[in-house]
């Protein structure tokens, strides 16, 4: 695996992948990696000749400073993660060499609907900076693909409306939640947890699939609000737990047969999401 921290070295690299026609997937991470993202690795494997994965900590996705500073950096420990997945190239770069003097954000406000509700509404600005450094890097490795867990649904769909507006020739992968064994989502954040607050995380994926399994025209609403009575239990800090259509992300108002449960919570002082796709 070849670590390159500079962004014009990158260029070069790539341009000289680009003319021996090689297909480039492309995995960004703000690193603490885990197997959810190992995952996207194996994925981008199994299509590309060429994978590279950037760690990043985008200052411009921070809502407050403190969440930034005590975001995890594990470096050493991502890079033995990457060679153990056989990843070709890691981008690491400081934030000059991808924002250059001036820490400036495009803004994502045209991208529709589901850009103001949900995580939109609870982080505002966030998806500003997603798109800001997705722009930059997209720019930079110039992928033939890419790939996105589906924890991060609501991203997912941004990131969707920026490649059909500026890189219509870059696939788009949605890839499988990776969940621990006891059902919780894999998450950089879940080493933030102590023991107690562990033991009680996989309630959350439980309340989705209270959901999914009563997800009929007679008992949806019915399971829907079981579901959020049981996040709304200390020690949880209940923010939403929302049926909505997958596309758009309207909340929805009457039963349809395909759907996606969307759900965040506070869990002492980390901030938990997760989602099910449920129907057809």
């Amino acid at each position: 695996m070849i670590l390159i921290k500079k962004s014009s070295d990158l260029l070069s690299h790539i341009s000289e992948l680009k003319k021996a026609n090689r297909i480039i997937g492309f995995v960004p991470t703000m690193g603490a990696l885990h197997d959810g993202h190992l995952s996207l690795i194996e994925s981008a494997k199994q299509k590309c000749d060429i994978v590279v994965c950037s760690i990043f900590v985008n200052p411009t996705q921070f809502n407050q400073a403190s969440d930034l500073a005590s975001y995890p950096r594990t470096l050493e420990n991502d890079i033995r993660l990457l060679l153990s997945k056989s990843c070709d190239i890691l981008f690491h770069p400081e934030i000059d060499e991808v924002y250059g003097n001036l820490l400036e954000k495009e803004s994502s406000e045209d991208y529709g609907s589901f850009i103001h509700v949900l995580e939109g509404a609870s982080r505002p600005g966030h998806f500003d900076g997603v798109v800001t450094v997705l722009r930059k890097l997209f720019l930079l490795v110039q992928p033939n693909q890419v790939y996105f867990g589906q924890k991060d649904y609501q991203q997912c769909l941004v990131v969707k409306t920026l490649i059909q507006r500026s890189f219509q020739d870059i696939v788009f992968n949605l890839c499988p939640i990776a969940r621990e064994k006891d059902g919780l989502a894999m998450s950089s954040r879940n080493v933030r947890l102590n023991q107690s607050e562990r033991e009680v995380a996989p309630k959350i994926f439980e309340s989705l699939q209270l959901v999914a399994q009563n997800w009929t025209i007679t008992n949806w609403e019915l399971g829907l609000n079981q579901a959020q009575v049981n996040l709304q239990k200390p020690p949880f800090q209940f923010e939403y737990l929302c049926a909505c259509d997958p596309m758009s992300l309207d909340s929805l108002t009457h039963f349809q047969s395909n759907a996606i449960i969307l759900v965040a919570v506070q869990l002492g002082s980390t901030r938990l999401i997760d989602n099910i796709l449920v129907g057809s």
